[in-house]
């Protein structure tokens, strides 16, 4: 006998289920936010601190991304602390529209940043030396920046909503049924099942997310090639190519993790805004959100570990913070020695000019 997607019974949620989920996923969240708050904070306050941030553009779109991840967690806690206890069946979409927008908008920010300094590598391995960069070029590229995010997430405003655990589209009749029909479930961020959840996840993913990500996969690619080129034709060193290629692995790292990050909640939104999950159960379905949602917060939280393996002295100054804790009497004679401190995140200069840039 044929069923419907939807006519079977969920495999695992109950009352206290969803509830439990609810709190082990709520605890985990405001962990991850806590501890990317310390994290960004420290990586900032390091490159702060050594005087690097306006070096270059790379440099400074390298503290940027810190800096945003920041402004994410601090933004989206208050949202996440009022849904998490308020467990309520009145709809309150305002909660949730400033989380899914500040949300969008920080995530867009990410993917352009790192596009960003993924044509300031490009510059610099296809490009002769340039002149020192003003001190207002960043800020104008940042102003620039967000502009372009705030475009490509204004459109989430209008569909986003707020939705008990019951309430997403993938929900069966049955489901809302039986052991939960009685039950005061949490509630979540979700997308109207609406013509604008279609426009508004279909543009974010195009603007934000698809496009982004194949600009830097040309650039790195293109980045590659002239490296190549040029230490064929003799015309750059050893050391600079080597120093080069470091430093474009290390940002291609970093790219890596914000696509693995934040690429599932974009693709999984746009996917259910045309109901292409429609026949996945309905307790997969819930899943995939929530975890989804939390891999954002995973984004950055292994940023330090990248910037230590591929930045030597950066792997002291965060191995000093670590072990001073609080009463930091290290030596400055060390943090003034030229070498692959984070200025040697400076990427799009020559060699000559770069030398006269280290730290």
């Amino acid at each position: 006998m044929s069923s419907s997607p939807h006519s079977q019974e969920p495999f695992f949620l109950t009352c206290d289920n969803a509830r439990q989920l609810a709190r082990s996923s709520e605890s985990l969240c405001f962990v991850l936010i806590f501890i990317g708050i310390v994290i960004n904070a420290s990586v900032c306050g390091i490159m702060l601190r050594n005087k690097i941030v306006l070096k270059n553009l790379s440099n400074f779109f390298v503290f940027h991304l810190s800096a945003v991840d920041l402004v994410f967690r601090l933004l989206t806690v208050g949202p996440l602390i009022y849904l998490s206890v308020v467990y309520t069946s009145d709809k309150e979409d305002i909660p949730c529209k400033l989380f899914q927008f500040s949300s969008s908008i920080c995530g867009a920010t990410f993917f352009v940043t790192l596009v960003v300094i993924s044509v300031d590598v490009y510059r610099d391995a296809s490009s002769p030396p340039k002149r020192l960069m003003s001190r207002r070029k960043p800020f104008l590229v940042v102003a620039v920046v967000w502009l372009y995010a705030v475009i490509c997430s204004a459109p989430v405003i209008y569909s986003s909503q707020s939705v008990t655990y019951l309430g997403i589209s993938e929900t069966s009749v049955n489901t809302t049924q039986g052991k939960l029909e009685n039950c005061s479930v949490p509630r979540l961020c979700d997308y109207l099942k609406h013509w604008s959840s279609q426009l508004s996840s279909t543009l974010y993913f195009v603007m934000a997310f698809f496009v982004p990500l194949v600009v830097m996969v040309t650039l790195f690619v293109m980045t590659y090639l002239y490296l190549s080129r040029d230490y064929n034709s003799g015309s750059i060193s050893v050391e600079t190519v080597k120093a080069k290629r470091k430093v474009t692995k290390m940002l291609i790292t970093l790219s890596l993790g914000v696509v693995i990050c934040w690429g599932p909640v974009v693709l999984i939104s746009m996917l259910r805004s045309y109901d292409i999950l429609n026949g996945v159960s309905y307790d997969i379905v819930l899943i995939l959100l929530i975890i989804s949602e939390l891999m954002k917060f995973l984004n950055s939280l292994f940023n330090p570990l990248v910037f230590a393996y591929y930045i030597p002295n950066f792997r002291k100054d965060l191995l000093g913070i670590c072990l001073c804790a609080g009463k930091c009497t290290k030596s400055r004679n060390e943090a003034e020695k030229p070498s692959l401190r984070l200025g040697s995140l400076h990427m799009i200069q020559s060699t000559e000019y770069r030398d006269s840039q280290m730290m």
